[in-house]
């Protein structure tokens, strides 16, 4: 599912951001082909008008001056003295120029009223476009010179094919530079997208596993309940209070499991009800100490709590869902210390925060485990399933430190066993 999800992604990605090159692209493009024919045209008239300028003045020409002029092909001059074609023309005869020169001379004939036998006093100069089959495009510009012998009728065509070469091969570059970059936006898309779904599959890999461990802790008392509800029909009465202590304690331990199961879920849809006021941490501390005091005599362990000299400044916080924090970790230090072992909480007021340690003797976390310690349903010693530990109350006490804007950390004690310390903000 996620492979053909990352390759639609993908090929969306490369898609869009393809389009938006070529649009950007074409965008370019209009501009600078304008540009490069405004340029063109500018080169053009102003090449005219030195010609024309030197015609006016001059009173013989040299077929050297003309072939001069035409710069290699890039230009056609047509010169006709009194409708007669000068030496030049017939030296440089050919069928293609005589066809352009014919197609400007009808055109300017026909649309712009280019006529050698009206009477003038002035050059008249008349500038038009002239397109021929197969593509090919011209300025041209259709000269009359007046002279006292009578007028000279001069046509000076460029042909627009270099311009249109540029043009193309500005096209082509576009073309392949945008080619290769829908190539590498491909590669790019296909690898960034991959990166962007690992969160998502590891989310995704996390919520089967969830599912299945949530479900594999309620399968147990469910089947511990079955199991009893079967016995008690055959069961005296000496025995029916023990089957029913069992399901009592199962219906207890699959309570406790759903309600971390929902505090969870209220963390993750940023749901979890908080009710900020401000409170003292140190007198937090002593009430969640005290109450854990008959279950550590139970197992001959010392709570000892250990205060600094000064009094701790009140801090904002939710009162209970802090104690919910302490006693998870409180709860789980009694349950893996040994019997006569000691477990300690301290405070330490730093510049802008308050910093709680829970120290323990118990068996403590290996190096490689530490990180792994806040995933759901984790234990550090899988053998060792207490019916009320579920691997769920360290990932709670950590999303609830983040409501707080805090952190919670592992380390070792030298001394043996495991020291969590809270630092929550003043």
């Amino acid at each position: 599912m996620f492979r053909k999800f990352h390759i639609r992604v993908a090929v969306f990605c490369t898609f869009m951001t393809s389009i938006i090159m070529i649009s950007m692209s074409a965008l370019y493009m209009i501009p600078s082909e304008s540009n490069m024919r405004e340029n063109e045209y500018a080169a053009f008239l102003n090449d005219v008008h030195m010609m024309v300028t030197t015609l006016e003045n001059q009173l013989i020409l040299s077929n050297e001056w003309i072939a001069r002029m035409e710069r290699g092909g890039m230009y056609i001059i047509s010169i006709l003295d009194n409708g007669n074609p000068i030496l030049y023309e017939e030296l440089v005869h050919s069928p293609r120029r005589q066809e352009v020169v014919e197609a400007a001379r009808s055109m300017a004939i026909r649309d712009y009223g280019f006529s050698p036998e009206e009477t003038l006093f002035l050059t008249r100069v008349t500038n038009f476009t002239l397109d021929i089959s197969r593509g090919r495009q011209y300025y041209v510009s259709a000269v009359l010179i007046p002279r006292e012998a009578g007028v000279l009728q001069v046509f000076i065509i460029y042909s627009l094919e270099s311009l249109q070469r540029q043009i193309v091969n500005q096209r082509v570059t576009l073309l392949m530079l945008n080619l290769v970059g829908i190539g590498l936006l491909g590669v790019f898309s296909y690898f960034f997208t991959k990166k962007m779904l690992e969160p998502l599959k590891k989310s995704r890999k996390q919520q089967t596993e969830f599912i299945a461990s949530a479900s594999h802790e309620l399968r147990t008392p469910l089947a511990v309940i079955q199991t009893s509800l079967s016995a008690l029909e055959k069961a005296d009465e000496e025995e029916a209070s023990k089957f029913y202590n069992a399901i009592e304690s199962e219906c207890e331990r699959m309570s406790s499991l759903i309600s971390d199961l929902l505090a969870l879920a209220s963390t993750d849809n940023y749901t979890l009800s908080t009710e900020m006021k401000e409170l003292e941490l140190d007198t937090l501390l002593l009430d969640v100490a005290e109450k854990f005091e008959i279950l550590a005599k139970e197992k001959e362990i010392t709570i000892s709590v250990d205060l600094p000299p000064h009094k701790v400044p009140p801090m904002k916080g939710d009162e209970n869902r802090l104690t919910q924090v302490f006693a998870i970790l409180l709860d789980n230090a009694v349950s893996y210390s040994p019997v006569g072992s000691e477990i300690g909480l301290s405070i330490e007021v730093l510049k802008s925060k308050i910093q709680v340690s829970v120290v323990d003797n118990g068996i403590g976390i290996p190096e490689e485990e530490k990180d792994k310690i806040w995933e759901r349903f984790y234990r550090v010693d899988a053998s060792r399933k207490s019916g009320k530990h579920f691997g769920l109350g360290l990932p709670i006490a950590k999303e609830i430190v983040h409501l707080h804007k805090g952190k919670i950390s592992v380390k070792d004690n030298p001394k043996g066993g495991s020291t969590f310390v809270v630092t929550l903000p003043i």
